[in-house]
């Protein structure tokens, strides 16, 4: 996403937080929430100092990863050393192929996640009612060779959504037969009590052969039961052993604005946490 759009995404949030923070000013006497008076500002104060931490953490560990996208060179598939890499090319078939449940599609992996809209109070919220997803090992290739590639434990959240269809209560289109067949196997009801249409979504995600992949995790010496394949293939890839393994359709340029454009949200985390520590140390009276 264009560093931008992550900007008026950050500027939107601040605006809500910070709104969200003065509405709760108007509800209670300014020195009560601002001071921790009572037990209203220490649980507030709480809640800030817990919000702020996990926006900062999770931002830092963003510009973390962005940092060693940035930095980490590309390998060789040919000349690449064991240990942690980062690899381009493109998917080829090892051994076996699937076949997505809903469009039919030849792929080394696919994701699909059914969900439903469904009122919770006043506004409604999307639940999800199955997910499931298979893979099978492929052979990522450059121009000079070709690795491994064992998808377990890999962080597959950087895939693009390949299709998605959906459902409406009146006036949608009839969803294809495949998915329909998939959610009677699986007991996924599409149906309300008295007949009409569900309110729902159906997305779908695979790899094909012959796209472009972007790989971040660990380069190791291939096993006796996995040299069956051309000399070609040079290494095995798998989790690293700092817990690294992210295997992404989308462009290295891609993920490094994805990843680093949360960084103006950083000083929000700080400022959020500053003012619930002050509140909770004033209201347990250290302040």
């Amino acid at each position: 996403m264009p560093i931008k759009l992550r900007f008026l995404q950050s500027c939107i949030a601040t605006y809500y937080i910070f709104g969200f923070f003065i509405i709760r000013l108007n509800d209670h006497d300014h020195s009560t929430v601002l001071s921790g008076d009572k037990d209203d500002g220490l649980a507030f104060g709480f809640t800030l100092l817990v919000m702020g931490l996990l926006i900062f953490f999770k931002t830092l560990k963003n510009l973390k990863m962005k940092r060693l996208f940035e930095n980490l060179p590309t390998s060789k598939m040919r000349s690449l050393a064991m240990g942690l890499v980062e690899l381009k090319g493109k998917i080829q078939v090892e051994d076996k192929m699937l076949e997505d449940p809903f469009d039919g599609k030849e792929c080394v992996y696919w994701r699909i996640h059914i969900q439903e809209s469904v009122k919770r109070g006043k506004r409604r919220k999307w639940v999800t009612r199955h997910k499931a997803k298979s893979q099978v090992p492929f052979l990522a290739s450059d121009q000079t060779g070709s690795v491994l590639v064992h998808l377990d434990n890999a962080n597959m959240n950087d895939v693009k959504r390949d299709n998605r269809y959906d459902l409406a209560t009146f006036f949608s289109d009839e969803i294809p037969t495949k998915v329909q067949d998939y959610c009677r196997k699986h007991n996924v009801k599409l149906k309300g009590w008295f007949g009409g249409k569900k309110r729902m979504r159906f997305i779908v995600t695979y790899l094909e052969p012959d796209d472009d992949i972007y790989i971040l995790g660990n380069a190791r010496p291939l096993l006796k039961n996995e040299q069956k394949n051309s000399k070609n293939v040079t290494a095995a890839i798998d989790m690293s052993s700092k817990g690294l393994f992210i295997i992404s359709d989308k462009s290295e340029k891609e993920l490094i604005d994805e990843y680093g454009g949360q960084s103006y949200i950083l000083p929000l985390g700080i400022i959020l946490s500053a003012i619930g520590f002050s509140m909770i140390l004033t209201s347990l009276g250290y302040i």
